[in-house]
């Protein structure tokens, strides 16, 4: 968590030392940061399961006997717009805030953060989404990261202002190659 706190940081430029991207003692958050208080939840395919892939990878690569058996193909990534974005996101944060509804905790003051670990590319040229659903689920703000961009899909006023001055505006901050060290911390 606090390494998907750390690339969405990088992504939306800001400057920090990864010592004060903090995990919390006390759930929720998940992440502190400053006066952020991230809620984070990350966005897989139905069909993929967290850490199967790098499990599969491993035994394959260790089975391997030439490089020709490392090779993969190169598929693009598939493009994805704001729009879309939203579709994905809101039944994940919906479940959140109904899940901290029946243990009595507001969302009012927690910035959720959701990673989109799918294969997608942002259309940053979309039209801005309609978002109604998200902001009715009573979250301070709600971001997205989908590297190399962070997206903060809205913001209340209460939210720390390196959420709230990049609202609706996709950020890509992350100038290296791929995602070498985007998630370090």
């Amino acid at each position: 968590e606090r390494r998907t706190g750390a690339a969405f940081l990088r992504c939306a430029g800001v400057e920090f030392e990864p010592a004060q991207v903090i995990a919390s003692t006390t759930e929720p958050p998940d992440v502190l940061f400053g006066s952020a208080r991230f809620e984070i939840a990350v966005v897989l395919s139905p069909q993929r399961r967290m850490h199967d892939e790098w499990r599969d990878t491993a035994r394959r690569r260790g089975a391997a006997h030439s490089i020709e058996e490392l090779i993969e193909p190169y598929s693009p990534p598939a493009p994805i717009t704001r729009q879309q974005v939203i579709g994905l996101i809101t039944p994940i944060a919906q479940i959140k805030t109904q899940r901290y509804s029946l243990r009595g905790i507001q969302c009012a003051d927690l910035d959720l953060l959701l990673y989109l670990n799918l294969h997608v590319a942002l259309n940053v040229d979309s039209p801005n989404p309609t978002y109604d659903a998200l902001v009715h689920q009573g979250w301070r703000s709600v971001s997205v990261l989908i590297p190399p961009y962070s997206y903060i899909v809205f913001a209340e006023n209460s939210a720390p202002e390196f959420i709230s001055g990049g609202v609706a505006r996709p950020t890509a901050a992350w100038t290296r190659p791929g995602m070498l060290g985007l998630f370090d911390i």
